[in-house]
């Protein structure tokens, strides 16, 4: 992960010497969303770097790389606001690089777009990190908002329009990261709400306008953002103080509560006090409702086998309902107890921070619901890996070979369109020729098939496309055989429910 943080900031760092003065000093790291966070969770291409949800239990922000994004692959979309429920909302956030200073006179730029709703974005600054157990509009007001009368231009990618807009904005606080959403109330209620309120962005700018601005950190900023891949839940520094309880879906959902391995005191013979207390909260209402149950799931990260861990995790589950039983007056009829092992990392699976793995999760549904729906979330398989050879393109060119393509249809119908699955397509060729030969070549071919994909319908599932050039041999380059096996565009297929 290092090594890919030490490549993405030479990027940024080339990136920024070889545009405009305006784009030199954005304070937004990461501002096309042209970098990709592999997340914690499911191992996969799910998020822009830098970039976090402010409700990832509820909803979170879609990141495409279909081929219509103005600058660069990628852009997002976040709701504006729900059909259904018009409070509904999608807001992403970002650390600036440099604190914005009061009183400072910063120029405001996105590249974005919308369908079948009013043409604007909502920007907060704030002081830290915002998140929500639920997606719904947020009660604190945008600091600025770009509306149709600040756009600059109208350009189109594929036959799909982008304005550019643009304002300048004098900050009334100090602040150090940005919101961005709708945080108007909703404009249609009582029903028939917009079809598509979605909000594309493909670019974000802020900027000092009058010279540039810098200051201490902004390395260690830009590496803190960028190792952040805990992408499908709250991170725990930013649950309120001493809360262990985890609000899904409001008062009518879940309450899932994080048992960790100090759950029990010492002498294992009583809770943990600052588990009791909130063990208790959250089953202050359970035994007025004896048709409710009570689910524990148990998770295991130990260096062994699968089914070691399976069996630690069951155990640890089992203890906890041991200890409700025969201690709080609960019966074993209360609870459905699981054992999963690894297969549902909550926390980072690297390093010391692996063994937060090690846990129970409590989950306490209200109103009553089916014991096959109290589940954890879907199990992400390992991904699959499709291989176009070399000879699918023409000699020493990026350019398929239409000869070939009833074999790559072949490939296409490999490939699920249930929308459960995201791709990543990457470039490879043998050492033959220069370094920088075989980056051009390899990231080019990969855009020959993610081109030749999106055009099969594939497009929205595409979440990165890169070239490795010659770093990823999969075979000895000093045969003509491995030569050839290496020269080679992947199609890795992950399933996770992003």
């Amino acid at each position: 992960m290092l090594a890919y943080v030490r490549k993405s900031i030479v990027m940024i760092l080339i990136s920024c010497c070889c545009t405009t003065l305006l784009i030199a000093q954005n304070l937004v790291l990461n501002a096309s969303f042209e970098d990709v966070n592999i997340c914690t969770e499911y191992t996969a291409p799910c998020a822009p770097s830098a970039w976090l949800s402010v409700a990832p239990e509820a909803a979170r922000m879609k990141y495409l790389c279909n081929g219509a994004a103005l600058q660069g692959q990628h852009y997002v979309t976040l709701l504006q606001e729900g059909r259904d429920n018009p409070d509904t909302r999608v807001y992403i956030q970002t650390r600036l690089s440099c604190p914005l200073e009061k009183g400072r006179t910063y120029r405001i730029r996105i590249y974005m777009n919308t369908d079948n709703y009013p043409l604007r974005a909502g920007i907060r600054f704030d002081t830290a990190f915002l998140f929500t157990e639920s997606a719904v509009c947020l009660t604190s007001p945008a600091s600025v908002e770009l509306v149709e009368n600040d756009v600059q231009k109208k350009l189109f990618r594929l036959n799909q329009p982008w304005y550019i807009l643009e304002k300048t904005y004098v900050a009334t606080n100090a602040a150090t990261h940005l919101l961005v959403g709708n945080f108007r109330p909703p404009q249609q209620k009582g029903g028939g709400g917009y079809k598509n309120a979605q909000l594309l962005i493909d670019s974000i700018s802020v900027t000092p306008v009058d010279g540039q601005q810098s200051c201490a950190g902004q390395d260690s900023a830009l590496h803190n953002l960028y190792a952040e891949r805990h992408r499908h839940t709250i991170p725990e520094r930013y649950m309120p103080p001493g809360s262990l309880i985890h609000h899904l879906n409001g008062p009518s959902g879940c309450d899932t509560i994080i048992l960790k391995d100090d759950l029990f005191t010492a002498d294992r013979n009583s809770l943990n006090v600052r588990y009791k207390q909130q063990i208790d909260e959250a089953l202050k209402n359970y035994r007025s409702d004896k048709r409710t149950r009570i689910l524990l799931v148990g998770h295991a990260w130990q260096t062994a086998s699968d089914e070691f861990n399976k069996i630690i995790s069951a155990d640890r589950a089992k203890a906890v309902a041991n200890y409700l039983v025969y201690n709080e007056g609960y019966s074993f009829e209360d609870f459905d107890v699981q054992g999963v092992g690894k297969k549902y990392p909550r926390y980072d699976t690297a390093g010391n921070a692996a063994g937060d793995n090690n846990r129970v999760e409590m989950i306490i549904c209200r109103p009553p619901v089916a014991k096959d729906t109290l589940r954890p979330q879907p199990l992400a398989h390992r991904p699959d890996t499709l291989i176009i050879p070399d000879i699918l393109f023409k000699f020493n060119s990026s350019e398929l070979n239409t000869a070939f393509y009833s074999s790559l249809d072949s490939l296409m119908k490999k490939i699920p369109r249930d929308g459960s699955i995201q791709l990543q397509v990457s470039g490879h060729t043998d050492n033959a020729g220069t370094t920088a030969y075989n980056n051009t070549l390899s990231i080019k071919r990969a855009n020959a098939v993610a081109h030749y994909m999106q055009e099969h319908g594939l497009g929205n599932d595409i979440r990165q496309i890169n070239g490795a050039g010659e770093s990823q041999p999969i075979a000895n380059n000093l045969s003509a055989e491995g030569r050839r096996k290496n020269r080679r565009v992947e199609i890795i297929i992950f399933y996770s429910p992003d």
